[in-house]
């Protein structure tokens, strides 16, 4: 089981270079991390985008472009395509979004979903790797459905089941938070909001914990003081907005580290923030990278 950040590093380190479509690196940071991913043997990048863009940040952070591959690309939709498309091909085995919208990226997974004939759900993984704590934590969805119902969340559920099998987890607890608006009462209709669980059962193998109001998970019983060490392995968001907030309080709680994908059938697809530096963007190349190797190691028996 991996339980940290840095036994995700030294999966990494082991690995050989993934081949990497990198799309829209059009920002010195972006391309700083490219930069020296590919220094530290982590990734090969193929670089999807504006070339005249792509050269500003290059020049930027000196960076020599006559090391890596570039395929130029002017419309955003068709440069998340193409990643997508070389990543089903088998061509990358890992893609990074860059300076781009990420609703290009998600639009392009789904397409490939509904090639292969599956669930089109995307959704993304938030992973928590908090000082104290024997094990990562998984928070999803953070990034993709704002409103989830039954059908969506087992759906959501089976993408954080697959990527917690890969890094040895072979029965994580899963613990679905409930909105807190279920204790308010709406002005307009004068009824309850009932924001109930709607799990009961999916793939795979794993223990569900009892329900619980976001705050309680956080604060504990007396409500004093927050407690990160017994999380569980993986909490289900209630909705988008809950997702956001609690995935970014690594901004205020210095214990934790975070790191985020979307992990599909085809591999993972990582999703900085365009307002991320270099080191929050390498430390998801690597986990990325991570992914990859666990998944060749899987392949291989």
């Amino acid at each position: 089981m991996i339980s940290s950040l840095s036994e995700v590093e030294e999966l990494a380190i082991a690995a050989e270079p993934v081949t990497t479509a990198v799309i829209a690196p059009e920002d010195h940071e972006f391309m700083l991390a490219v930069k020296d991913a590919r220094k530290r043997c982590f990734i090969e990048p193929v670089l999807i985008g504006r070339r005249t863009v792509i050269e500003k940040a290059a020049k930027k952070v000196n960076y020599d472009l006559d090391t890596s591959r570039i395929i130029e690309i002017a419309d955003r939709q068709e440069i998340a395509n193409a990643a997508m498309d070389m990543l089903a091909s088998g061509e990358v085995e890992l893609v990074s979004k860059g300076q781009i919208s990420t609703s290009y990226v998600y639009r392009a997974i789904i397409a490939q979903m509904k090639a292969r004939q599956e669930e089109a759900v995307v959704s993304v993984q938030t992973f928590w790797d908090i000082k104290g704590c024997d094990h990562l934590v998984l928070l999803t969805d953070t990034g993709a459905n704002i409103s989830p119902g039954e059908k969506e969340k087992k759906a959501i559920l089976n993408n954080a089941l697959m990527v917690m099998q890969l890094l040895g987890y072979t029965c994580p607890e899963v613990m679905e938070l409930i909105s807190d608006s279920a204790n308010l009462k709406d002005k307009h209709k004068h009824f309850k909001l009932v924001k109930t669980p709607v799990i009961k059962d999916s793939q795979g193998s794993y223990k569900q914990l009892e329900a619980q109001v976001l705050k309680k998970v956080l604060l504990g019983e007396d409500g004093d003081s927050i407690n990160l060490n017994n999380l569980p392995h993986i909490m289900l968001m209630p909705d988008l907005n809950t997702g956001n907030v609690i995935a970014k309080l690594d901004f205020f709680i210095k214990e934790i580290v975070r790191v985020s994908c979307s992990y599909t059938s085809l591999g993972p697809v990582l999703l900085p923030s365009r307002a991320d530096v270099a080191e929050g963007i390498m430390r998801e190349f690597i986990f990325g990278v991570a992914l990859v190797a666990q998944r060749r190691r899987l392949a291989n028996g």
